[in-house]
């Protein structure tokens, strides 16, 4: 592998729209899903790029970003199609996770993980839909944000699923994160003074495996953070989000990428093709009961918080896992359903590089109420760094 083959496209000198502002020291490092003038806005299959012109514009948090002087490395690899967890894709280069070769890398924004975690860059944006941004970034020690529902622009990134795309950023350190998500957020956020966390222990004791938990009960004892145990948290609920995620997801990947996938047939990851096909194929019908659910299910779980309240889960059922685990099935399903809460449920997420476990990193999350993305920085800046 090639010193920098996680980027598809390297720009050469480096692209700069303003030579000063806020960004000037800060490298930006954008997934192929996101609209570059020039690049045809991929997906992770070349057949598709093929058959696409190259967009005429800018994603618009990309414009806005460029605004203030931060330089743009190039686009980076993302996995095939976008629903793959894996950060593996068999029509580009195989990459590797940077702390152990025989572990998962994370995907689907697996080139934009590696660009920062080598130093080629300070940020990335990708479409954080399935844990596009924040599962690459729980698995390579990175900072990761996905935004309350249209808090940042998409236009200009491809979609997977319309109902949960949300723009996700990445990066080494929580400050710049910060600094980037303010200067993109579409409209200002209201102060909320931070009341505690609510820790779903629940969830740590039922996914983690026991190395992971005895070093993260380590550091929750040095916590001293405002906090109250929610035992009551169960897989139950994480199932519930996943099917409905699988459900509108399906359908919509069906309504939006259906017929060309039927008839190029592309011949995508084993892993991913078993997902999209276990997913496919659901009724118009089931489609509308699926969404009254989550409709029901948002409403019940954002009832779980008060304003100024934040909810910690594990990012991921543990660190990367190996890619012949012998549990790996369960990894999956375990990871898909911890993505899955944000995303149907329709709140902002914050994972942060708190543990290590034997050499790997392993991300902890904090979620807020819509619109209270600001807390999340707040109290991570105040607590946790």
């Amino acid at each position: 592998m090639s010193q920098d083959s996680y980027l598809l496209h390297k720009f050469k000198p480096e692209r700069q729209d303003v030579a000063k502002g806020i960004l000037a020291r800060q490298r930006l490092v954008v997934s192929d899903c996101v609209g570059v003038k020039g690049y045809v806005t991929g997906i992770g299959i070349p057949a598709w790029s093929d058959d696409n012109e190259p967009s005429k514009f800018d994603a618009q948090v990309v414009q806005t970003i460029m605004q203030s002087g931060c330089r743009l490395i190039g686009k980076a690899q993302v996995d095939d199609f976008g629903t793959s967890i894996s950060g593996t894709n068999p029509f580009l280069a195989r990459l590797a996770n940077p702390f152990s070769s025989e572990r998962r890398l994370g995907g689907s924004s697996s080139g934009a993980a590696l660009a920062i975690n080598k130093g080629a860059a300070t940020l990335a944006i990708g479409n954080d839909c399935c844990g596009g941004v924040i599962i690459p970034a729980a698995y390579n020690g990175l900072y990761a944000y996905r935004a309350s529902p249209e808090l940042l622009d998409m236009r200009g990134i491809a979609t997977v699923s319309p109902s949960f795309d949300a723009v996700g950023i990445m990066s080494k350190q929580l400050p710049p994160l910060h600094q980037i998500a303010e200067k993109c957020w579409t409209k200002p956020l209201r102060p909320v003074k931070f009341k505690n966390v609510k820790y779903a222990s629940s969830l740590f004791q039922d996914l983690l495996p026991i190395e992971a938990m005895l070093e993260w009960e380590v550091f929750f004892s040095t916590l001293k953070i405002p906090r109250e145990d929610v035992a009551t948290f169960s897989k139950l609920m994480l199932t519930q989000a996943q099917n409905i995620h699988s459900v509108i997801l399906g359908r919509e990947i069906d309504f939006e990428y259906g017929q060309w996938l039927d008839h190029y047939k592309p011949k995508i990851s084993e892993e991913t093709a078993e997902y999209i096909k276990r997913i496919r194929g659901k009724s118009f019908k089931e489609f509308v009961e699926t969404k009254k659910k989550r409709e029901f299910f948002t409403n019940t779980f954002q009832g779980l918080l008060s304003s100024g309240e934040l909810l910690m889960i594990p990012t991921s059922p543990g660190p990367a896992a190996e890619h012949d685990a012998f549990d790996l099935d369960t990894f999956l399903i375990n990871q898909r359903r911890l993505y899955a809460i944000a995303e149907v449920a329709g709140l902002p997420q914050l994972t942060l590089p708190l543990l290590t476990v034997d050499g790997m990193p392993m991300g902890i999350s904090l979620i807020a109420l819509p619109g209270e993305d600001r807390l999340l920085f707040d109290t991570a800046e105040r607590w946790f760094i």
